[in-house]
């Protein structure tokens, strides 16, 4: 397993970085992925995990995947590559971690009293059942070469 799931116990943030991500497509996107490398030499925290849809309600699934996705466009975040798309099959061997309900126009900390470590070669999905044009998303993140 590369990517992991902790109960907060504290609140400090020195040192993370914030990323900010408008999505915008024409067609509809139903998966956004966030990925550190394999030839990443380092290990990935996220402490908020933050979406805001611009459309409608929608219910978003968090998912540690096994497979690693290759996606056209990539946005680099430190040593994340975070990209979207729509899909459609469902992998075997994913984990789904957490399900939370997305209000139109309302941000939403998708680890709320979590937070996730990320090794080199992990996949968090952020599945949304609805497909959407336009979303948000806003990542604090902190990093140690390994």
């Amino acid at each position: 397993m590369k990517v992991f799931k902790l109960e907060k116990n504290n609140e400090h943030h020195i040192g993370h970085d914030i990323f900010n991500m408008k999505i915008e497509e024409r067609k509809k996107i139903n998966c956004i992925i966030i990925n550190n490398p394999v030839q990443s030499n380092c290990l990935c925290v996220i402490n908020h995990l933050v979406c805001k849809s611009e459309e409608n309600k929608n219910i978003a699934h968090l998912i540690i995947a096994s497979e690693d996705k290759q996606v056209e466009d990539i946005t680099r975040f430190g040593s994340l590559n975070v990209g979207y798309e729509y899909d459609r099959a469902e992998a075997s061997g994913n984990l789904e971690i957490d399900i939370v309900n997305i209000d139109k126009n309302r941000e939403i900390d998708m680890l709320e009293e979590h937070f996730l470590i990320i090794l080199p070669g992990g996949n968090i999905h952020i599945k949304l059942e609805e497909p959407q044009e336009k979303m948000m998303l806003k990542i604090s993140l902190s990093q140690q070469v390994i």
